[in-house]
Parts: structure tokens; sequence; C-alpha cells
């Protein structure tokens, strides 16, 4: 595709034969993080890579206990909480349970820890801070001692009064992830729906089992469609300009479940899946 298009390729990273990309977050500094988790080796990795020229600059880190001696989670049980400014936090799980403990913030361009609290649960992020609590049981019954802590330094800036209906405000206050990094998640185009009548338009003949972005004039889709003589599900992404097709590649074929969730708009960048193990970011010049 020429460079001068209204879409073009920008990149593709592809995370190893045997992951799966699982979450993508986005920092103030241009960075995309991400996680991907590999099975067979039962490994949770994290990468970093340069938005607009896809330069990794971090790959394959394993978050580490704060003494750095073993992996965190066992190596496997981690994951991405959210970002701020320029930094990613990552957590652990509580023993065998789904519930996360532990808050490591990690500088993703070093994969420095910045610093780390091993005992804290992650709520949200607050204008003012972190919203955080330390579960603790009393007389058989689980306890949490709410507390709001520097994004740059974990340390602690105040402490609600346990109980208080603050703290429900607190929560309320928390704001959507989305909303934060300026994400664009798509939506399926419901019958009736202005997205249903646009994809109906262009040629698509089941709109509602599409996963859509409209971005002014370019619309993007994600057509799941599955194939009864082989049980398997293709899942191919679309871009449009005034209804003229621009872009378009197979996300996945031949699989067990559609490829759902699995492309997102940020800035002018959209970002999608190829495969399990395989991340492409498109420029789009809206």
């Amino acid at each position: 595709m020429k460079s001068d298009e209204p879409v073009s390729r920008r990149w593709l990273y592809h995370g190893g034969s045997d992951a799966l990309i699982w979450r993508l977050s986005f920092t103030c500094n241009g960075l995309l993080v991400g996680q991907k988790r590999c099975p067979e080796t039962r490994r949770s990795l994290f990468f970093a890579i340069e938005e607009h020229s896809g330069r990794v600059v971090l790959d394959d880190y394993v978050l580490l206990l704060p003494d750095g001696t073993l992996p965190a989670g066992e190596g496997w049980f981690t994951g991405i909480e959210t970002v701020s400014g320029n930094l990613v936090y990552l957590h652990a799980y509580q023993e065998n349970s789904p519930e996360h403990l532990g808050l490591w913030a990690v500088d993703p361009e070093t994969g420095g820890v910045v610093w780390s609290l091993a005992t804290v649960v992650y709520c949200g992020v607050l204008p003012d801070g972190l919203l955080v609590y330390i579960p603790s049981v009393f007389a058989g019954f689980p306890e949490r001692r709410y507390l709001i802590i520097d994004p740059l330094t974990g340390g602690e800036l105040r402490r609600p009064e346990a109980g208080s209906p603050e703290i429900n405000a607190l929560r309320e206050r928390v704001v959507p992830e989305e909303w934060r990094q300026e994400i664009v998640l798509p939506e399926f185009a419901a019958l009736g729906s202005p997205l249903h009548a646009v994809l109906k338009g262009i040629g698509i003949a089941g709109p509602e089992r599409c996963e859509c972005i409209a971005a002014g004039n370019l619309v993007a889709a994600a057509d799941h469609v599955h194939d009864p003589m082989s049980g398997g599900w293709r899942s191919v992404i679309r871009i449009w300009r005034d209804g003229r097709l621009l872009y378009d590649d197979v996300m996945s074929e031949k699989r067990a479940r559609p490829a759902l969730n699995s492309f997102l708009l940020h800035g002018r960048g959209l970002y999608y899946l190829k495969g399990e193990s395989g991340l492409i970011a498109v420029d789009i010049r809206i």
C-alpha cells in the first residue's frame, strides 16, 4: 500500500510461536505495553513497543518478587493493572484466588521497578492518586483498609476512614481505562443501529455479527463468520473510507471461536491481533 494512502500498515510484532497476546496499554510517552501468555511453558511475559516506529524496547520481561530473586506469581499468575504517566503497573494474584495482589510500578523503557507494594490490591486511578486496599481478616471476616497512594513513589497520600461513605464515592470516581488512555473499543453493529445501516450499505451481508469502530469518515469492522463444514471461525478485519474498501486482512481462521475483542483504536493507530501471537499496527489518516 502506498504511504500517502489514508490507511497503511505501520508495523508487525510477533510474540513467539507459543504466545497469546493478552492485553495492551498505552503510556503517555508513546509506548505500547502488552502482556503475552505462553501456556506451554506457563510463562507470563511483558513487552513494550514504540507506537510510531514499532521499535521493541522491552521483550520477554518477567516480573520478579520484590527481593528480585524469583518470578512473581510463579512466573505465570501476573498481569497488567494500568498505566500512569510513563509507568506501567503490574500485579500478581492472591494464593488460590482470582483476586489480584501486589502492585509493581515498572519503567517499560528499561524494565526497572520504580517501586513495589506486595500487600496492596489495586482498585483504580483517581485524579489525585491510585486507590488501593490492604486485605485482612478480623474475627474470621475479611476486611479492607483503603489507601490513596502516589503513582510515582507508592507513598501513602491519604487513608479514608474505614467504612465511611467516602470509600464508595471514591470508587465511583475511578476513571475507566479506555477514557484515561484514549482508547476506542469496538462495539457490535446491533440491528437498527447507524453502524448496522452503514455496513449493510457497503455490502456486509450480516452486519450484526461485526464488531465496529467508526472514526470520522472511516469505519473498521471485524467480520466473524462460522464455517459449518469445518466447524471453525474466520475473522476478517476491513477498513472503509466513505464506503470505499481501503484495507483488509484475515485475523484468524479455522479457529474454535471467533477473534472477539481483538482490535482497538488509539490516536492514529488501529491495532489488531493476527492469529494469537501477532500484533499489527495500521496508520489511520482521518
